[in-house]
Order: C-alpha cells, then structure tokens, then sequence
C-alpha cells in the first residue's frame, strides 16, 4: 500500500507570527501546541453577529426593540429598510407610523402593518395587493410596500410633493396618500388615468354611509345598469388636444358622454366610480379567463368582485379610522412622461416605473376597457413609450424616450432630491435589455449627480424577466 501523502497546499505558510489578539490579552495564551484558551470577550456575541436589525440601524437598535415582518428576507428588502431607518430612525414614533418593512417598533405594530392586513386578491405577505392597490387587474404593478420605502427614504413629508410620470394603475398615489403626502400622477392611457383616480378616491369612502344606500340596491340592477351602458356608435376621441386634462374632469366627462341617465349616476361620485371600478374590474376577469376553467358570466364576476370591493373599503375606513391616518387625496393628469406640465424645480421625489416590458402592448391588454367608455385612442398609439416601432427599431426607440423621460425628471425635480425608477432586464426578440445600467452611465449628462443600482431577483421568471432594477439617482 503506498504512504498516504498530506496533501499539497496551493499556498505557503508566512513563517512572520501573525498577532491575532489585542497585547493585553497575550499574557493570557499559551502559544504552544495545548488548546488554546481565548477569553470569550474576544469574540462578538452570537446575537450580536446575527442580528439583522443592529446592521440596519448602525448599532442604534437590537430586535428587543424593532422587529421586521417574517416576510422580509431579500436582500433588497433589507437595503431598503436601512435606507428607511437612516432616514427615520431619530423618531420612533415616526418610523412606527411611516415604515414599510416593521412590524413593530417598542413592541407596538406600526401603521403598515394594520394597512397590510386589508387584504386583496393576489396578495403577497405585506408588500402588495393591500388596500385598493388589488382594484382592477393591471400587469404592470410594482409593489406598495418597496414604493413606500423609497418614499420614506427621500424624507418628503407633508408639505412635499411626490411625482410618479408613468403612473400607471396607481400604487404610488395610493401609497402617497396614506402616509399623507401630496403626489401627482401622470399617465397618457386615459383609461389608467380613471382606474388610478377611482383607487385613490376610494380611500376617502365613508364605508356606513355607503353601504346604508347599497342596502336599497340589489347588486344585479347595478350590474344591468352597467351592463347596458354603452351608447353604441358614439366615439370619445381623446388626444393631444386633451392633453393635461385631470382625470377627475375625464371621469365627470365619461359620465356626462357614455353613461345613460339612471339611479347610479345620481349617486356620489365617489361612491358611483367605485361600482363602475368594480364593473371593469368584472370585465376584464370575464374577458381573460373565459376560456378557462376559472370561467363565470359576467355577472358572477360582478357580484363577487362587488363583495370583495365592498370587503376593503370596509376594511380601509375601520383601519384609517382606528390609526387616525389623515388620507391625502392626489392629482391625476392625462399626459405624457415626454412633456411634464410642471415648474422647474418642482417637486420633492420622484417613484416611478417605465413601461419596461415593451414586448407587451399595453394598449391591448386594457382594449375591453378602452372599448367599453368608446375612447379612441388611435391618435395617442404611436407616442405611447415603448410602443413605438418593431423589432430593433423599436429598442431604440424606447432608448430615445426613455432617456427624454429622464431629462423632464430631472428638470423639474428640485435640488438634492431623489429619483427612484424601477425597471426590468425584459428579453425584445432575442436581445436582453439592461436599461437600468444605461440609465447610471446617463446620469450625469442628464444632470443628477450619483446614481445606484438595487438589483432584485424576479424568482421564476427567468426565460422573461431575471431582475427587477430599482435605480437611485440624486439631483
């Protein structure tokens, strides 16, 4: 049998003695091939080391006194929660009200995680679906907690204003809104422009006062008065012409122009937009999954989904009422990201998400709603950002606006402010877009003075999606 060797080391000892220790204590070690007995105060404590709130607060705070939902172990999550507290974090009484990702702080629960528990349809631990965030299914949502974070990390306040330029369906207003800060939203798809005023309005509803009138009303008039809406032939062309237009103006328009005379149009705006919500929300549950097994009529979809609307804004009133959180209602405009109708140096933070997935055609997947109201949107198609072009051309085309988006941001975003733009690394034809990174080597051309990347993985969704980017840059 051969020797058994040691083995080789791809590396040499240093024979120079290392001293590992502080020189007090080496009096106390015997350097010799005994076990060697090191005092236990050398060493950091076991709770200390593993401690994640003693790393997010800088040493300030142990878990005795802050605690983090369950749920947040991303490390995304856990940057974002630093920045919050670094921001915060002098006043825990602010934080307990403010803060995304604590559950609670002196051992009491934090407004967030009362909000959260209202729970929606799809909903995720505490980070999305909550509140109004689940109201009408749109693809393109981001999550209200990460929202809330990076709201809370800019240090906007009361008397700040908060700008999301592709609004969308609304999860910045509405975060905007129950953490009291004013916000304006802007969106060139008319139609998200309702859908995001009715979800921020419907934090206002006086829950016993509307359901007292719903009591008079059986569930299947509404759904026939909406049912039998449209005014057939009648076109409501909307374009550049209409452009700056408040969503609250579109929605009283809509009413006037498409909707016949009838008890639900003699009904508080508030309370007539959340039913309409409802009926689009139905509609497009019909229209998407009517080849499945999940299929119902329409008016199944209806009565279900105005059960559970009924079920949240219930929800919301007792919470906001039981927190004594003082909603702050936003503005909506039909615009575009391209031309903000806004004052240089403006607006105190900006939380937005580009329509990054621009190998979907945003347009089509709300056409049911679109072709429901009558709007014609065929003049706005072709200046909707990442619907211009095909193919490679079309790649650059969203570059161009992407980076002219950036520019009107930069403009009219005050000094030393924030901007927080969320992206993906979404596959066009067979080429994988790394905008996020683009938009760090832009910054400086484009007048912010630092730019950060947060990378968060999208689990599962690799063949379309690998990361999410949630780029931070500083004016």
């Amino acid at each position: 049998m051969s020797e058994i060797k040691e083995p080789r080391l791809g590396y040499q000892t240093n024979p120079v003695q290392v001293k590992l220790f502080p020189t007090e204590i080496e009096s106390q070690i015997e350097a010799t091939t005994k076990k060697v007995r090191v005092p236990r105060e050398v060493f950091r404590s076991l709770s200390s080391t593993t401690d994640i709130i003693t790393w997010i607060t800088e040493g300030k705070y142990d878990r005795k006194i802050l605690k983090l939902f369950d749920d947040v172990s991303q490390l995304y999550e856990l940057l974002l929660c630093r920045m919050e507290f670094l921001t915060l974090g002098d006043d825990l009484s602010l934080l307990r009200r403010r803060a995304a990702y604590f559950e609670e702080v002196e051992h009491e629960k934090t407004d967030h995680f009362f909000l959260s528990a209202i729970q929606g349809k799809g909903q995720i631990g505490h980070s999305n679906q909550y509140l109004t965030h689940w109201f009408y299914p749109y693809k393109g949502k981001f999550h209200g907690q990460m929202v809330k974070a990076l709201i809370n990390f800019m240090g906007v306040g009361k008397d700040s204003l908060v700008l999301d330029p592709f609004v969308g369906s609304g999860t910045t207003l509405v975060e905007c809104a129950t953490l009291g800060v004013s916000s304006i939203g802007i969106e060139i798809n008319p139609a998200l422009c309702m859908v995001s005023q009715i979800k921020a309005d419907s934090l206002s509803i006086v829950y016993p006062e509307f359901r007292r009138e719903l009591a008079k009303i059986k569930p299947s008039s509404i759904f026939e008065y909406f049912r039998k809406k449209p005014v057939e032939g009648k076109k409501w062309r909307l374009g550049f012409k209409e452009m700056n237009k408040d969503a609250k103006l579109l929605l009283a328009e809509s009413w006037q122009q498409q909707f016949p005379d009838g008890f639900v149009k003699t009904l508080p705006e508030t309370w007539r937009n959340l039913l309409f919500l409802c009926y689009l929300h139905a509609l497009s549950d019909y229209t998407y999954l009517k080849s499945t097994s999940k299929a119902m009529a329409l008016e199944e979809f209806f009565i279900r989904d105005l059960n559970e609307y009924l079920d949240t804004v219930s929800g919301t009133y007792r919470v906001l009422q039981d927190r004594h959180i003082q909603v702050q209602a936003p503005k909506v405009l039909f615009g575009t990201a391209l031309e903000l109708q806004l004052p240089p140096e403006s607006v105190d933070g900006i939380v937005t998400s580009p329509p990054y997935s621009i190998a979907l055609d945003y347009i089509r997947n709300d056409q049911h709603l679109l072709d429901y109201l009558g709007i014609d949107t065929s003049e706005l198609r072709e200046q909707m950002v990442g619907l211009k072009g095909r193919n490679e051309e079309k790649i650059q085309l969203y570059r161009v606006d992407l980076r002219k988006s950036l520019q009107e941001m930069a403009r009219v975003l005050k000094p030393a402010s924030y901007a927080a733009i969320l992206l993906g690394d979404v596959v066009v034809g067979s080429h994988r877009t790394n905008f996020a990174k683009e938009i760090v080597t832009w910054a400086k051309d484009l007048g912010f003075i630092e730019a950060e990347l947060i990378r968060r993985p999208i689990l599962g969704g690799y063949a379309r999606l690998r990361y999410e980017y949630i780029v931070l840059l500083r004016k």
